[in-house]
């Protein structure tokens, strides 16, 4: 049931960096802290520089940052927000980075300056699709939508270990790292308080942002396909070039600018990323023998190519789900 927010969630205000106005009602932005922004830089460049483009394209995080400037040039803003009653729920620690929590501050504080928001994680590339058909397409009644995580693909019945911990039965569970938002829709489900009420009684030793929303929604939520989240692993690489993803998100710890990424992540791909850093931060350590190329071993090539054999059926039957890229589905059908 929908209804009307408490007062004091509706007076939080974002902080845009002094020289961006909001152009569109709908925005792409890329969550980070400063540690990050270099390699958010790289899907935020590729997304600004599309032409005709008819959305925003931001980088957020908690705090306010300095732009580079061949970011401004490129007409790419910089918005801070946080929810201190969430924030204060939050179990922290020295290792968790307030913006993980973006997409949950900024549905928040960004209701009346956006419409629709895209929040995407920095370890992602763009590579091709438009994110503002994207954000107009129907989302199905719901103020959340985002893409299952890969550990429903091939089993969409799989109860996820969250929702084991929580007693609760199995839900269509997403991934965390590129969330739609609908502003309004935000605010009348009363999902900053909900985000908070979950965090404070059930979040600590379950997870992060993607265990809260999910424990949160519980299934509410329209699913997009997964070509606007495609999670590389190697159950899904060699399918990825036939594929054609938008958004290739490299989750794990092999990111595409380590030197672990080598013979795992396409030359391309860790080229994307080096160029950026080569480029606009000449200050950051540059992606290790960016441009040549690096074979797998003979044995984690067979052990991918039997994953994704093993796989192939269930996997077809997830992706023919999706008429196309931009039509959106109920994960519960």
């Amino acid at each position: 049931m929908r209804h009307d927010p408490p007062e004091d969630r509706m007076g939080l205000s974002p902080t845009f960096s002094p020289d961006f106005r909001p152009q569109s009602d709908l925005a792409v932005i890329v969550a980070c802290d400063a540690n990050y922004l270099p390699y958010a830089a790289t899907p935020a460049l590729a997304m600004a520089a599309q032409p005709g483009r008819e959305y925003d394209v931001l980088i957020g995080g908690p705090e306010p940052v300095e732009m580079p400037a061949p970011l401004r040039a490129a007409g790419i803003g910089h918005v801070a927000a946080r929810d201190e009653a969430l924030l204060d729920a939050l179990p922290l620690d020295a290792r968790r980075s307030l913006a993980t929590y973006m997409e949950l501050f900024l549905g928040n504080a960004l209701r009346g300056h956006y419409r629709r928001i895209l929040v995407i994680d920095a370890d992602i590339l763009y590579e091709r699709g438009d994110p503002a058909r994207l954000m107009r397409a129907d989302m199905l009644g719901h103020a959340v939508a985002a893409v299952r995580d890969n550990r429903q693909w091939r089993s969409p019945g799989r109860k996820v270990a969250e929702f084991q911990k929580l007693g609760e039965p199995a839900h269509p569970y997403f991934n965390a790292g590129v969330v739609m938002i609908d502003t309004e829709g935000f605010a009348a489900e009363d999902l900053p308080a909900r985000s908070e009420a979950f965090a404070r009684n059930h979040l600590a030793g379950l997870g992060r942002d993607q265990a809260l929303m999910n424990g949160m929604l519980k299934g509410d939520w329209a699913e997009i396909s997964p070509l606007w989240n495609w999670q590389f692993t190697n159950a899904s690489t060699h399918l990825t070039s036939m594929a054609d993803p938008c958004l290739i998100h490299f989750i794990g710890t092999r990111k595409p600018w380590l030197a672990s990424s080598q013979g795992i992540v396409p030359m391309r791909m860790r080229a994307a990323f080096g160029q950026v850093l080569r480029q606009h931060f000449p200050h950051v350590p540059p992606v290790p023998e960016a441009e040549r190329r690096h074979w797998p071993s003979p044995g984690a090539l067979r052990a991918a190519l039997f994953r994704q054999w093993r796989a192939a059926g269930a996997m077809m039957r997830y992706l023919n789900r999706f008429p196309d890229a931009y039509t959106l589905v109920d994960p519960r059908a």
